[in-house]
């Protein structure tokens, strides 16, 4: 009776180890792929493009504080404003973020906005959704040139009131600052010319 016991203990981890072994070659020669059952595992967090400052300035804010995102002076902006995406916080008058239709030489969206009381620029690097004119997308995503802050952009377009003038029926403003909490806000406005 022991033998019999012993003999289908070294069966059955023969045939584990063989699983082991065997079967998982055997499936990629297949082409089957395996999909285990444990839960997925937790997102680790990409830091790799957003770089914590060494030292923080007044004008950076303290880690821990809410990027704090002013209205522009759009005589002040680094870029001619003709067409593009002017922003405002939902309910308010100032304009929060503008972004400039791309340059034809370097094919590059400018865009800027006040934060922490200095005016950041931004060049636009993704964008997603159906385009709309004036080379603006319902996603734009925007990093700024010592990349330490992105600017997401996510807008609902309206219905076009004219062929330049084309209104955000609703949207939300995602500013992320190396070292400190993410701002959303809900915005306002249009694109247009």
């Amino acid at each position: 009776m022991i033998r019999i016991l012993l003999a289908a203990i070294a069966i059955l981890i023969a045939a584990g180890a063989a699983y082991v072994l065997v079967v998982p070659d055997a499936l990629d020669q297949m082409g089957v792929e395996v999909v285990e059952d444990t839960p997925p595992a937790q997102p680790a967090k990409d830091d790799s493009r957003v770089s914590t400052p060494a030292t923080v300035t007044p004008e950076q804010g303290e880690p821990g504080d809410i990027p704090n995102v002013g209205a522009l002076d759009l005589a002040e902006l680094p870029f001619e404003s003709g067409c593009g995406l002017f922003l405002t916080r939902d309910g308010e008058e100032g304009v929060v973020f503008v972004d400039a239709t791309p340059g034809e030489a370097s094919g590059t969206m400018p865009a800027v906005m006040m934060i922490d009381g200095v005016m950041v620029s931004f060049s636009r690097t993704a964008a997603d959704g159906e385009p709309i004119g004036f080379g603006q997308y319902p996603r734009q995503i925007f990093d700024s040139s010592d990349n330490t802050i992105i600017v997401v952009v996510e807008v609902d377009f309206g219905e076009e009131t004219d062929p330049e003038d084309v209104p955000v029926s609703a949207g939300e403003l995602t500013v992320m600052k190396a070292g400190r909490p993410t701002l959303k806000l809900p915005v306002a406005g249009g694109a247009g010319c």
